[in-house]
C-alpha cells in the first residue's frame, strides 16, 4: 500500500514567509522588514521530511489556493476580513519556488482546502491511503485522514460525521473565514443541536427560522463552509459541477436556487480575486 501525503502549500507558504522576516529599527521613527527566503526553504524542507517521517508517507502532493475563490460569486465578504492583514514579504516568492521545486496542485476559482478534499476523496487506487496534512479545522467537514501538525493529531474522519460537522458550520459560522452564521449560536451549541435534534438540514432550518432568518441564509452558510469533494470539479474543463443542497431537498427546492447555482457552475470567467500583497487596494 502507498501512502501520500496531501499538503496545504498555503500554510506552509505563510508560516515559513513569517518565519524567514525580521523587523528592523534603524532610527526611533524608522523601520524596514526582510525576508531571508534561505531561511524559509529550509524551513519547508525540514518539515516535508518530518511530515513523511511522521506518517511513514511515501510521497506528497502541495495544494495552493488560486487568486480566484467561486464563493466570493455568492458572498463577496468572503474572507473580506483579511484585506487589511499584513502579508509577509516573502509570500509570494515563497509560493513561486514551491510550484518550481516541487510541483503544485491548483485548481481554477478553488482553495488549496477544496483541491486536497478532492485528492483525499477521490483515491483513484482503493488500496492507497492518502493522509491530509493541514492545521485547518474544516478538514473536519470532509470524509478523509487528516494530520493538524500544530496540535500533533491524527484524525480519522468518517462520512456521517465529516457531513455533520458541516452542519455544525452552518449554524456556527466562521469568524476566520468572515460567515457569521446564526447569531448568538456557537460551535459548542451548534453541536449539541444536532447531537440531540438529529444531524440533518431541518434542525438546522429551525436554528435559522428562530433567529429570523432565511433557508437562503441558511445555504449561502452552508456553501462557504463546504469544501469540494470527489466528482464535484471537472479538472479537465477547469470547472466547478456541483453546488452542495441537502439530502432530503426536492428537484423544485433545487430549482429555486438554481440561479445561484448556475452564478459559479461551468465556465466562471470572472476576477474574483483579492488583492496582492502591497498591491494597491482600490486603484
Amino acid at each position: 500500500m502507498k501512502t501520500t501525503l496531501l499538503i496545504d502549500g498555503d500554510v506552509l507558504a505563510y508560516q515559513s514567509a513569517f518565519i524567514a522576516q525580521t523587523n528592523f529599527q534603524w532610527a526611533e521613527e524608522l523601520w524596514s522588514v526582510q525576508s531571508d527566503l534561505t531561511v524559509a526553504k529550509q524551513w519547508i524542507q525540514e518539515r516535508l521530511d518530518y511530515f513523511l517521517s511522521k506518517t511513514k508517507a511515501d510521497d506528497f502532493i502541495l495544494a495552493i489556493s488560486d487568486r480566484n475563490n467561486f464563493r466570493r460569486k455568492l458572498f463577496p465578504d468572503y474572507k473580506a476580513n483579511r484585506i487589511s492583514k499584513f502579508a509577509p514579504i516573502g509570500l509570494v516568492p515563497i509560493r513561486e519556488w514551491l510550484g518550481e521545486s516541487y510541483g503544485i496542485e491548483m485548481y481554477p476559482n478553488l482553495e488549496a482546502d477544496d483541491v486536497l478534499a478532492i485528492l483525499a476523496t477521490e483515491r483513484p487506487d482503493i488500496n492507497d491511503e492518502r493522509i491530509i496534512v493541514s492545521i485547518d479545522k474544516d478538514f473536519k467537514g470532509v470524509p478523509c485522514k487528516f494530520y493538524d501538525f500544530n496540535r500533533d493529531e491524527m484524525h480519522d474522519i468518517g462520512e456521517a460525521d465529516a457531513n455533520a460537522y458541516h452542519l455544525m458550520q452552518a449554524i456556527a459560522g466562521d469568524s476566520v473565514d468572515g460567515f457569521k452564521g446564526v447569531p448568538g449560536i456557537g460551535t459548542v451549541r451548534a453541536k449539541r443541536m444536532l447531537d440531540t435534534e438529529g444531524a440533518t438540514w431541518t434542525t438546522v432550518m429551525k436554528a435559522y427560522e428562530k433567529a429570523g432568518l432565511t433557508e437562503e441564509d441558511a445555504l449561502t452558510n452552508a456553501w462557504m463552509a463546504y469544501l469540494i469533494r470527489k466528482g464535484q470539479y471537472n479538472k479537465k474543463k477547469k470547472e466547478l459541477t456541483y453546488l452542495w443542497m441537502p439530502d432530503d431537498f426536492t428537484p423544485a427546492q433545487k430549482r429555486k436556487y438554481s440561479h445561484l447555482i448556475h452564478q459559479v457552475t461551468g465556465n466562471l470567467d470572472e476576477d474574483l480575486s483579492r488583492p496582492k500583497p502591497f498591491e494597491p487596494i482600490n486603484m
